[in-house]
């Protein structure tokens, strides 16, 4: 018999109360910006404006991970010191290629700094 995959609203349940207020700032900090909708699938927890996929958050292990659609290499993003993964040769991160594994406060503040050059790249400003 086939085990019954978790879904991704279900993980973030059953992870430490930590990993429940990353999710939950960084999913405030993402909906804060204009045209920004969330969707929740059974992996991860996307967002985009249009058609266009900003952001996906999944739980690996217990880590919360977010995948961002920005180039890692950039030097204003090199410079806020945060353990990228480049996923671009990943064909299910092809939109998203940075990811990050979520481990801290100070990590949920320094993605939040990431998400604001993101967002200044394609245009997108913060809901008044």
């Amino acid at each position: 018999m086939e085990e019954q995959r978790l879904s991704f609203d279900d993980r973030i349940k059953s992870m430490g109360e930590d990993v429940q207020n990353y999710h939950s700032s960084l999913q405030e900090y993402l909906l804060s910006f204009k045209k920004v909708k969330s969707r929740l699938s059974n992996r991860c927890d996307s967002y985009r404006v249009g058609r266009d996929l900003l952001c996906k958050m999944a739980i690996g292990g217990k880590t919360l991970k977010i995948y961002l659609s920005v180039d890692a290499n950039r030097a204003e993003v090199l410079e806020k010191k945060l353990h990228f993964r480049d996923l671009s040769s990943s064909l299910a991160y092809k939109e998203v290629p940075a990811m990050i594994p979520v481990k801290s406060e100070l990590c949920v503040k320094k993605v939040c700094e990431v998400i604001d050059i993101m967002m200044q790249d394609k245009g997108i400003t913060k809901k008044k």
